[in-house]
């Protein structure tokens, strides 16, 4: 018997394991298919039309109840028809003439030419619901509007939204009667029209990868100078597909001190709140694809970015589900990446060194 009994011990310490990792396995299956079943349920709520759909958390009283962007909504006509007109409108730099951009017609043509994007493109739509839910602001800015979308989103949800953008043309096709009501406007956003610190929130999705490396100090300074409270935006860290048009491309480092530089402090909170990480794609297993070095050696350095296989709603429903997903592999970040501030206490919108 005394044999046997190391035997026996094996047996239960490997029915002991057996059972711990059916256990885990349970566990992952249900827990993966809670996300999936509370991202369907998210999509098809957005989805929803006007009459269905709930408000977002957040919203200030009276907001518009849909949960989607409705590309052909007067927003006009229906703040005039329910008397929502908000009084309130930025204060603008007296005698303020515009400036122009040698890469106007770019975007021109980017917008509105044989391959422009659709019309209810909205790059910030996908997550306007979690910057609602997640900060306290009356007035915001959409600094890179392109056809207003964000500026309807935030209107129909009970905010003080305006939108300036470089592009003319896809203001007058998609965006007339925010232009009519004040609400958006043509602007270049390395000189804003706006008076100091007037918006609560300056959003910007997707844009500032655009501009030219030598316009960066003039648009982060801008930004952080009409911000009186948070700035969010989003920049692209990749060039794949876009090498004509992503002009700069940075790592996430050297934004932050950008930003700095001027006066705004990272929000690290908002951006582990907003940011998606994934750390399961393996370089062994072959997981990354078309890897390449973006940057610059004299601005921040090299880093590298690869195409992962992962599925993801880009903008709103009714867009596109593209199924590559561009990765950092330094962090392990997953586009779109995040960049979130703070404005106010000491920062003096002048540049400093650390």
């Amino acid at each position: 018997m005394k044999k046997e009994q190391p035997a026996a011990n094996k047996l239960r310490v490997g029915a002991w394991l057996a059972q711990v990792v059916a256990t885990v396995f349970v566990a992952t299956v249900l827990y993966q298919c809670g996300r999936r079943a509370g991202a369907a349920n998210a999509i098809a709520a957005a989805a929803a039309p006007p009459h269905l759909a709930g408000g977002v958390a957040g919203a200030g009283a009276g907001a518009f109840p849909s949960g989607q962007v409705d590309v052909f909504f007067d927003i006009a006509a229906y703040l005039n028809q329910t008397g929502r007109v908000s009084k309130w409108a930025p204060q603008r730099r007296p005698g303020f003439k515009g400036s122009t951009s040698p890469k106007q017609a770019l975007y021109d043509k980017m917008w509105t030419g044989k391959t422009a994007y659709r019309r209810n493109q909205c790059w910030g739509c996908r997550f306007a619901s979690d910057i609602v839910s997640k900060l306290q602001f009356d007035t915001v800015l959409d600094a890179g509007t392109g056809n207003g979308q964000m500026v309807r989103w935030m209107r129909m949800h009970g905010k003080a939204a305006f939108g300036i953008e470089l592009s003319p043309a896809v203001l007058q096709r998609d965006a007339p009667d925010l232009l009519k009501a004040g609400l958006a406007e043509q602007g270049s956003l390395t000189d804003l029209p706006y008076l100091d610190k007037q918006f609560d929130l300056v959003v910007s999705n997707d844009v500032l990868e655009h501009i030219l490396p030598e316009q960066a100090d003039a648009v982060v300074k801008e930004l952080v100078r009409v911000a009186k409270r948070h700035i969010i935006v989003t920049i692209s860290l990749k060039s794949h597909g876009n090498e004509e048009l992503h002009t700069l491309l940075r790592p996430r480092h050297w934004w932050e001190f950008k930003f700095q530089q001027y006066g705004a402090r990272p929000n690290r909170a908002m951006v582990w709140a907003l940011q998606q990480k994934e750390i399961r794609f393996s370089r062994e297993q072959g997981e990354l694809s078309t890897c390449r070095m973006e940057g610059s050696d004299k601005q921040g350095g090299k880093f590298e970015v690869c195409l992962i296989k992962m599925p993801w709603l880009v903008g709103i429903p009714g867009m596109e589900v593209r199924q590559i997903r561009t990765i950092t592999t330094s962090n392990a970040e997953v586009e779109p990446w995040f960049f979130a501030f703070t404005v106010g206490g000491d920062g003096d919108g002048q540049p400093h060194t650390q």
